[in-house]
């Protein structure tokens, strides 16, 4: 049973809403979870239901028999294990609440929040803004917005919203200090309309305004803010939003990016000429061959012969990204190119594959607004931009609508490894895992996850059990069970996770991924039910030759063609450092020059 209070108020059942009944019904649970599992006398029950002066002679007989109701609607006929995960019980003088706090979305985001803050307070920006995004994206609008419709007035709601905005004020501050001014700016903008007086808010719309060269504007904000609390409070703005005001005036450099977004260190530019020239120098002691399979990518069948241990891999991001060995002791592996500009500071070029993105970005939109999961399949040879367009999706995740948790897997092909690779992949960063984990660790984050996500681990074991494999490769695989039985648990689990939050899975390479996972993609989308969960599954033609019906006839299904890429030169280039190597005479090819230089 879990229980929805940060916006309408709802009890779900095996992952189904259940009838609350009436609103003086609603409006008593909805005051007990507020206080869930503390004990809330009856007469302050009676004056959260009835103003002093209005409450009617059989008000204790109607909020006895609201209760009785609430019973009835926790208990009846959703299986013993539903029934334990939530009770409502007479404790003296009055009732008590009794609920797993984990199935209570007010005490999920206390706690993420609380860990965000933590992060914030030691300096890890990134991770801050991450969980108190997580945090906030609970909200699915004003606390028990239903019974507020409906006449409610609690001072507890008030206080609750208030560490809304206290949150958000954190989110603000981490993303910042991240560089992401750009980013929160129309979202700053709107909590300073909405909450005029709050000062923090305002100086941090201040600070982001003049990093965006707004500094006229900047200064307005300042003279909006001071004229509202002279003229409503009679009171000067605190000394920390008038030192930020004379800072901006004096262009302070203090309040300068920080090391976000600081440019790279100065280095020695050769001409572009000369560049190429030296690259094919080198390469004659330096090439490497990598064997791969007919019609793959060269620079990935080259990276992925590259190892890299944890160090390596924090130094080369942004040149190249990096995805979990096959074997445990390995670390991690090369993966595709990262495309230019994936940094937060870095200036972003064109896409060729613009289109393409708001096609993605239209159908996410649909998905959530609807809260039907959808799955586009992209096609195209290899070079096309399959994985090109899901990198440049999954770097816009954060800034569609509902901020969607983006998450990516990769198939590799079945004669190099695992094929549950990319579903462990996904599962691993959902848990917040790394390879280097110990296995007790992989297990109890897991555990922690699932729990969180069914209630109970009792409810929770068939899934718990069937995802171990997943994450701790050394665990018996029999425990498991059969590869479709663990991709139904995987299946169930993103279901369940979806309904906390919308869900983007990316996943590369499809034509590589065996029955058992294709049909679990496939049913994804189809029997997930009423969540906003969005599925991008990149594909060779291959697949299509493999599933002539994949997705065949669906309403939530779709599928977007590739061309290939017009700046294909990659293998090129590897042609190029080839003859140079047989002691042919070279020739760059046409636009690799730029393309080093700017690299």
């Amino acid at each position: 049973m879990h229980f929805r209070i940060l916006g309408p108020l709802e009890a779900l059942a095996d992952d189904r809403p259940i009838g609350l009944g009436g609103t003086k019904q609603r409006a008593t649970l909805g005051f007990l979870l507020l206080q869930a599992n503390h004990v809330v006398a009856t007469s302050q029950l009676l004056g959260a239901l009835w103003a002093a002066d209005d409450a009617p002679t059989t008000a204790r007989k109607i909020l006895h028999n609201a209760v009785s109701g609430i019973r009835g609607a926790l208990s009846g006929g959703y299986g013993a294990h539903v029934a334990r995960s939530a009770a409502l019980l007479t404790r003296p003088p009055g009732y008590v609440m009794q609920v797993d706090p984990e199935l209570v979305d007010l005490h999920l985001f206390e706690k993420w929040a609380g860990v965000g803050r933590e992060k914030l307070t030691q300096g890890l920006l990134e991770e801050a803004a991450r969980l108190l995004r997580e945090a906030l994206a609970l909200w699915r609008g004003p606390v028990l917005a239903d019974l507020v419709e409906a006449g409610v007035d609690w001072p507890e709601l008030a206080a609750v919203q208030h560490a809304r905005l206290d949150v958000l004020e954190d989110y603000f501050e981490a993303q910042l200090g991240c560089g992401r001014h750009h980013r929160v700016l129309t979202e700053l903008e709107a909590m300073v309309k909405a909450e005029p007086l709050r000062e923090r808010s305002c100086g941090q719309l201040m600070l982001a305004l003049y990093r965006c060269g707004r500094q006229a504007d900047a200064l307005s904000v300042y003279r909006r803010m001071r004229d509202g609390l002279v003229e409503n409070l009679g009171l000067e703005p605190g000394r920390g939003l008038k030192r930020l005001q004379q800072a901006i005036l004096a262009q302070d450099p203090v309040l300068s990016l920080g090391g976000a977004a600081s440019p790279y260190a100065p280095f020695d530019v050769v001409a572009r000429g000369n560049l190429a020239r030296q690259v094919i120098r080198s390469a004659r002691s330096a090439l490497v061959c990598a064997e791969g399979s007919r019609g793959e990518d060269g620079s990935r069948a080259a990276l992925a012969e590259v190892g890299a241990g944890q160090e390596v891999r924090r130094s080369a991001e942004g040149a190249f990204g990096c995805v979990p060995a096959a074997e445990a002791a390995a670390g991690w592996r090369g993966e595709a190119p990262v495309p230019e500009g994936r940094g937060e500071g870095a200036a972003r070029q064109p896409s060729e594959l613009g289109y393409e993105l708001l096609a993605l970005r239209g159908l996410f939109g649909i998905t959530r607004h609807r809260s039907v999961p959808h799955l586009v399949t992209v096609v195209g040879e290899p070079g096309a931009g399959k994985s090109r367009l899901l990198r440049e999706f999954g770097g816009q995740a954060t800034d569609l609508p509902g901020s969607p948790l983006f998450l990516s897997g990769r198939f590799p092909a079945v004669a190099h490894g695992d094929p549950l690779t990319a579903p462990a992949q996904i599962l691993s960063a959902y848990c917040g895992l790394r390879p280097d984990d110990a296995a007790a660790t992989a297990w109890a984050r897991l555990a922690e996850t699932v729990r969180s996500l069914f209630g109970s681990a009792q409810s929770a074991g068939w899934t718990l059990a069937r995802l171990v494999p997943l994450v701790d490769p050394t665990s018996d695989s029999r425990c498991g069970g059969t590869p479709g039985e663990v991709m139904v648990a995987w299946r169930e689990f993103f279901q369940a996770a979806a309904r906390r939050r919308p869900v983007v899975l990316g996943f590369d390479d499809v034509h590589h991924a065996d029955g058992s996972v294709l049909d679990a993609v496939e049913e994804l989308a189809q029997c997930a039910g009423p969540v906003p969960l969005f599925i991008v599954a990149a594909a060779d033609p291959e697949l299509l030759l493999r599933r002539r019906s994949w997705a065949g006839g669906s309403s939530q299904a779709t599928t977007l063609t590739l061309g290939r890429s017009t700046r294909d030169t990659t293998d090129r280039l590897v042609a190029s450092l080839s003859s140079a190597v047989r002691g042919e005479r070279p020739t760059a090819p046409h636009g690799v020059e730029h393309q080093l230089f700017d690299a």
